[in-house]
């Protein structure tokens, strides 16, 4: 099956929350893994091997709000012990933030085998302090081929040169958009791959102020034209600013060019051009955190998630677009789970072999889209996203997401003290989204304050 048959019609939606793989998906996902395990092998033990691995492991993983994905993952373990009969694993399921019974465990002296499906804001509170075990030799020994994964994804699961996980779900954004409101106001639907160069963010802008309309002249619009611009990491990486950090993380650039012109972009579309709702509109006309759930706002940046949650709304005819490119190209959020294989934990090789059958082509794409409610971070794989959200709403370009997986940046990737940079850059930044500060003083604030925190954590590195 080729990206062209896959997407079909035309457009697309997520996978449903409450039902699991149906007969349709079962035959395509076998239909796409069996031409990969001929030529990878089977990846199945022989008896001699099977008999080696025994014990139990224990697995750590997020307790999902959707128990038929709880379900989904605990039938793929139970289908593991039946391959290794002398292995028994056990599943703690810790609630949001997962990483607080995490650390827990690891204090408690009770680390388990395998985190099973960590963020990357959790894999990095720990990659400093030598939890994970790196794969590299693990994966070079037992020859495991990493060719069908998108690049992306395994350059964000390395931390310094070490693998520390291997990716399981991954999650892209792209342009959500407003199919109804765009025939209303006469405009061409948006791109949809990204080897248009005429879609730029002049462009996006020009379409956000044509869709945005005044009906009544009172000022405030009634419908808008932009909701949400993503991520704004990604957008100074299409201005060619990423990360906000020099290669070795010592000096802080949060007010590089590329910076400035995505705040700057954020603030305009609320205050100047008045073509996005600001914080006090969405509040005083009860529009919420997203306008567009609402059906009055013509585009919205997000990721796949968000899309997924308009699968059973059929008041809302929508569709995916990519998203609009800078001087340095379109650039795409990317969030990741990964496997993660613990340092200290009981039964490593044994861990190692249960997370090598959950990379296998015939159980991963099912993991990530039924377990994990992501997209499977394999070539093959990915097209089982398309497939079961094309049933649900088949006139959507779920096609998008994939296509966007090759400009993907991770916006979780490791920094000096997270948490503290993260705080400041919530508080200033939302500071200078809201137009309580200007964009070129604003982020000059910012970047004093992120420089000092990079100076106190290598000022401690060095005393150590």
């Amino acid at each position: 099956m080729t990206v062209s048959q896959a997407r079909g019609g035309s457009r697309i939606v997520r996978p449903t929350r409450a039902g699991g793989p149906g007969p349709a998906a079962r035959v395509t996902v076998g239909l796409l893994v069996g031409v990969t395990l001929m030529a990878l092998g089977t990846g199945l033990p022989g008896r001699a091997e099977a008999a080696q691995i025994s014990g139990k492991i224990q697995v750590f993983a997020s307790a999902e709000a959707d128990e038929q994905r709880n379900k989904y993952q605990e039938n793929v373990l139970r289908q593991f012990e039946k391959l290794y009969p002398g292995v028994k694993v056990t599943t703690e399921r810790g609630p949001w933030p997962w990483y607080t019974r995490f650390q827990s465990l690891l204090v408690s002296g009770l680390a388990p085998d395998i985190w099973m499906s960590a963020g990357m804001y959790a894999s990095n509170q720990y990659v400093e302090q030598g939890v994970w075990k790196d794969l590299n030799p693990l994966i070079a020994r037992d020859k495991v081929d990493l060719s069908q994964y998108f690049q992306p994804t395994l350059d964000a699961s390395t931390f310094r040169g070490m693998r520390y996980g291997l990716p399981v779900g991954m999650f892209t954004d792209a342009l959500i958009y407003n199919v109804d409101l765009f025939n209303q106001a006469g405009l061409p639907d948006p791109p949809h791959d990204y080897d248009d160069t005429s879609w730029t963010w002049d462009k996006f802008l020009d379409y956000g102020k044509k869709l945005t309309k005044d009906r009544n002249g009172d000022g405030i619009p009634e419908i808008w034209g932009i909701d949400g611009i993503g991520h704004l990491d990604t957008v100074a990486a299409s201005f060619g600013s990423f990360p906000p950090f020099s290669s070795d993380f010592r000096k802080a650039l949060y007010d590089a060019p590329g910076m400035v012109k995505a705040y700057q972009l954020a603030q305009d579309i609320q205050f100047k051009y008045h073509i996005s709702p600001t914080y006090a509109e969405r509040v005083s006309l009860n529009l919420g955190g997203v306008a567009f759930d609402r059906g009055v706002a013509g585009m919205l940046i997000d990721f796949t998630t968000r899309a997924g949650n308009y699968v059973g709304r059929k008041d809302l005819r929508f569709d995916l677009a990519a998203k609009p490119r800078g001087p340095a190209g379109p650039k795409v959020l990317l969030y990741l789970n990964t496997l993660n294989l613990i340092e200290s934990g009981p039964n490593p090789e044994a861990a190692w072999e249960l997370i090598k059958y959950l990379s296998r082509p015939d159980v991963l794409p099912g993991l990530a889209v039924y377990g994990y409610n992501a997209i499977p971070p394999t070539k093959n794989g990915a097209l089982l996203f398309v497939e079961n959200m094309k049933k649900q709403r088949p006139e959507v370009d779920w096609l998008v997401f994939i296509k966007g997986a090759s400009y993907a940046i991770p916006v979780e990737y490791w920094r000096p003290n997270y948490g503290e940079v993260k705080a400041a850059v919530d508080t200033i930044g939302g500071q200078i989204r809201n137009n309580e500060k200007d964009v070129s003083s604003g982020l000059k604030e910012l970047n004093e304050r992120v420089q000092a925190i990079l100076d106190q954590y290598w000022a401690e590195k060095a005393k150590k």
